[in-house]
């Protein structure tokens, strides 16, 4: 029998995890030649290695053992030929053992082996089993005893940080050429500057400033009892405060050239990076320098991260409510719009769940309003469908875009006999009804006027109220973010098919969940649904909106929110505030509008007074950055290889794999 039938056969038992078990067998093959005498040949029983003890083991299975090292030494013939290159004599007996085992392996047959594998299994666990054991006890292995459900939710918050490299997306989508071409590469670099290491969320560039000390310290306060991770505090040292107090400085007088100052001056204070990079999006639409000063925030915090915390392992929680935590969940979020402008979608969705996984319960930022549009864009389906059945830490089932986005994903799954995914779509639509008119007319499908004018399908809203409702934002987002997903010509014709079949389940004239004839548990959310129908926005959400560049939403917003000034290094602070800085500046933390102020226009730019004695809005702007650029050693830099649209063939993609 060749070796090849012997590793089908072993992976159809189970054994398919050769590296795993050949690196256990090696290690108590060298424990156990260490007790014998070197000059014993006695043969040794692999099974018996993995099983446990030798002398439990029957006398009928002698007879295997020359299969089963000869399956071993198929697996390690590099490791054995490696010390082999220095004695001829060595190497020879090497050859003779392996040839020696090929013979006996091919004078089995494959009903031999079959039948010796079958006395083997009652006594040699599964592969699978101790994967789902190792699965379940990594909670113990980073020092926290983790509960079923935790462990479940923590599994879908866990970070691949192979896939936090931007620049190999890039590579991957557009080729090599695409990174040199904007600037990315090495080739081209000026010599003397040493590449520098890349941490989980930053790669920093060898022309930026040498990092001395960022300011930034992490202490570990607690452990999360709710979702079982460990809680940490973000600390400022002492010199950063007295910094931190000049850049406060600088916002309360307006002063952006100070701010810029100031950057350049510390090039790692992550508030007026932060700062710097809203002014330069908002003003000049210079992305590309206002992600590097993004990422260039996150590599200050990543360099102050404590040993115990983890970005990736999906256990690392930061307390919002401090005021030197808060930025660490902008930088992230900011650095997840610049990656889904850039088309580095899968990139984005991993800075997603790292996100949501800093405080997977209040998610103060609204990540679980991306994590199904970035999901779906880098085409991890069964993440969808995984994510939308286990999470139990915040009621998934009340977002309208996690309910049409189930439905899809399982559409791009099934793409043959669409049966689940149109049941899924027609739940949707039973328990989010004011998404089809705004949805459809977005895709460019075409709606029947029994639909446009059916109550069911209508939002109630308040004649004397300007804004939105909580329902009618989280609708908007979705179809803001997600519509283009839904325009390809097979996508459309399952949307007007689960329509139809929605139709059939509500009455006519019908407005409520007590008019439609289906389960109970889509009865039962459709009523949690009406719920919302409120004119009380929770703050997470008008955060979200705030920061997610929707200016058409800003408006919706209840009315304290539109007139409260919000700064792009903090926007929005929560109202249970724990802010140091209140104290130092003896509670003066309130600003006039200045550029990077959510809500500032070119108007907003007068209040900085004659800059070089520019006239127009316009030229202001362009000194304003002209200036920013030059103190942060800034230029031209080339085109971005990526693409800032949200439609970027996702059907196309879909249709060539």
């Amino acid at each position: 029998m060749s070796s090849r039938a012997v590793r089908r056969a072993l992976k159809e038992r189970g054994y398919d995890d050769m590296a795993e078990t050949t690196a256990l067998i090696e290690k108590q093959v060298c424990e156990m030649e260490s007790e014998k005498d070197r000059g014993s040949t006695e043969p040794v029983n692999m099974f018996d290695l993995l099983g446990g003890d030798a002398a439990e083991t029957s006398e009928s299975e002698g007879s295997v053992e020359g299969s089963v090292e000869a399956v071993v030494e198929e697996v390690e013939p590099k490791q054995e030929a490696k010390p082999a290159k220095t004695k001829k004599t060595k190497r020879g007996k090497n050859k003779k053992s392996k040839g020696k085992g090929k013979e006996k392996a091919d004078d089995m047959s494959m009903a031999e082996f079959e039948a010796h594998l079958k006395k083997h299994d009652a006594e040699l666990p599964q592969v699978e089993t101790k994967k789902a054991q190792g699965a379940a006890g990594r909670g113990a292995a980073l020092g926290v005893e983790l509960t079923a459900e935790q462990q479940q939710n923590r599994a879908l918050l866990v970070v691949d940080a192979k896939q936090l490299d931007a620049e190999a997306e890039i590579k991957r989508l557009f080729g090599s050429a695409a990174v040199q071409n904007a600037g990315q590469g090495r080739r081209g670099m000026p010599r003397g500057l040493a590449v520098r290491k890349r941490l989980a969320l930053s790669h920093p560039k060898a022309t930026w400033p040498p990092m001395n000390a960022p300011g930034i310290e992490m202490q570990q306060v607690g452990v999360d009892e709710e979702t079982g991770g460990h809680v940490f505090a973000v600390e400022h040292t002492e010199r950063f405060r007295s910094v931190q107090i000049d850049f406060l400085s600088a916002v309360m007088t307006n002063d952006a050239d100070a701010i810029a100052g100031l950057a350049y001056h510390h090039p790692y204070h992550v508030d007026a990076l932060l700062q710097l990079s809203e002014i330069l999006k908002q003003t000049g639409g210079d992305f590309i320098e206002a992600g590097t000063l993004v990422e260039r925030a996150l590599y200050a915090f990543e360099c102050g991260f404590a040993s115990r915390f983890s970005i990736t392992n999906g256990l690392g929680r930061l307390d919002f409510r401090r005021i030197e935590s808060r930025g660490l969940f902008l930088a992230l979020f900011r650095h997840m719009q610049f990656l889904a402008r850039r088309g580095c979608w899968r990139t984005a969705f991993e800075v997603n769940k790292a996100l949501l996984a800093l405080d997977p319960v209040r998610d103060p930022y609204g990540a679980l309003l991306t994590l199904d549009f970035h999901a779906l864009k880098s085409r991890r389906y069964e993440y969808v469908r995984r994510m939308s059945t286990e999470w139990t830490w915040s009621r998934i089932d009340l977002l309208p875009g996690w309910a049409y986005s189930r439905a899809l994903a399982e559409f791009m799954l099934e793409r043959n006999g669409a049966e689940r995914s149109t049941d899924l779509l027609v739940e949707a639509i039973l328990v989010f009804p004011s998404v089809v008119p705004v949805l459809w007319s977005r895709a460019g499908l075409e709606m029947d006027a029994a639909v446009t004018d059916h109550p069911y399908f209508q939002n109630v809203q308040i004649a004397s109220e300007s804004g939105m409702t909580h329902m009618q934002l989280l609708e908007q987002l979705f179809v803001e973010r997600s519509s283009a997903l839904f325009r390809t010509p097979e996508v459309g014709r399952w949307l007007q098919e689960g329509l139809l079949l929605a139709l059939e389940q509500i009455e006519l004239g019908g407005r409520t969940a007590s008019d439609i004839k289906c389960s109970e548990s889509v009865v039962q959310r459709r009523r949690e649904a009406e719920r919302l129908n409120s004119y009380v926005v929770p703050e997470r959400i008008s955060r979200h909106v705030l920061v997610s560049d929707m200016d058409a939403l800003k408006a919706g917003l209840p009315e304290s929110v539109r007139l409260a000034t919000s700064y792009a290094f903090d926007p929005l602070p929560p109202v249970d505030d724990i802010n140091v800085y209140n104290e130092v500046m003896g509670g003066r933390m309130v600003f006039e509008t200045m550029p990077g102020a959510f809500g500032a226009d070119l108007g907003d730019l007068e209040a900085l007074g004659d800059l070089d004695g520019l006239d127009g809005d316009a030229t202001a702007v362009q000194g304003l950055l002209m200036r920013i650029q030059n103190l942060l050693g800034g230029g031209e830099l080339e085109a971005d290889p990526g693409t800032s649209s949200d439609e970027s063939d996702f059907g196309a993609d879909e249709q060539e794999a």
